[in-house]
């Protein structure tokens, strides 16, 4: 593992959330994205020396546990409803391989990068702004090209606990998060600005593949979930 230190939804009423208002809602939704992403079967995977890594400001984390986190999540849903999250999978490539960059967090946790999305905001924007909260320069003549992809994974969280799925079990009618992992497709080149209390990581595909243990299930499956894209593995 290469490790570089330097280196929509919109929230819906409680009445709105049943099973098919929820499909209506992310019909609709999927002719907005769709108008907006870069939808390619080929992902372009440049060497991870081509990119420029370095830090800035640290970003703390709004909770200092899972408990914490998931006190606020209820919080925020008795205000807004159900959370809505998005989160990116950003490749490069290493020995003709591809990895994923990763946030790590302390010595063991890690994330994609992304997170929750405002009331009423899009996707495809939440994501690109979230991406440049915890990715991108303060310059502005350094700003990434973030191009956002095809919506690659979703995943509920049915309650307030740790667990979620890759789909919306039958009789839950009002989850209380769903999350959206979308491919970023990333330029040749790039400067990359990272929080100084984290870490950025870039994963194998192989070292991700059922590794529950050490990165989760929504992680860990990315493999599987990327395998009906062809990887072109630019070397110059």
């Amino acid at each position: 593992m290469i490790t570089n230190q330097l280196v929509t939804f919109s929230p819906w009423s409680p009445a709105e959330r049943s099973g098919v208002v929820e499909s209506s809602k992310v019909e609709e939704e999927s002719e907005v994205r769709t108008r907006e992403m870069v939808s390619s079967p080929v992902v372009n995977t440049y060497p991870l020396t081509n990119y420029t890594f370095g830090a800035k400001e640290p970003k703390m984390e709004k909770d200092t546990s899972v408990a914490d986190r998931l006190a606020r999540m209820k919080l925020n849903y008795m205000k807004e409803g159900m959370r809505t999250s998005v989160e990116g999978i950003l490749l490069v490539q290493e020995h003709n391989h591809p990895h994923i960059l990763l946030l790590q967090i302390g010595n063991t946790f890690c994330k994609l990068p992304g997170g929750r999305l405002k009331p009423g905001e899009n996707e495809i924007e939440g994501l690109k702004r979230k991406l440049f909260s915890k990715l991108a320069p303060s310059s502005a003549s350094f700003q990434p090209n973030w191009q956002i992809g095809e919506c690659v994974a979703t995943w509920w969280r049915p309650n307030f606990e740790t667990v979620m799925y890759p789909y919306c079990p039958p009789h839950i009618t009002k989850p209380k998060e769903c999350k959206k992992l979308f491919i970023v497709h990333l330029s040749e080149r790039e400067y990359f600005a990272v929080p100084k209390n984290l870490k950025l990581l870039a994963v194998p595909l192989f070292e991700l593949y059922d590794n529950v243990q050490r990165y989760g299930p929504v992680i860990s499956t990315i493999p599987q979930q990327l395998s009906r894209f062809q990887f072109n593995m630019v070397t110059s």
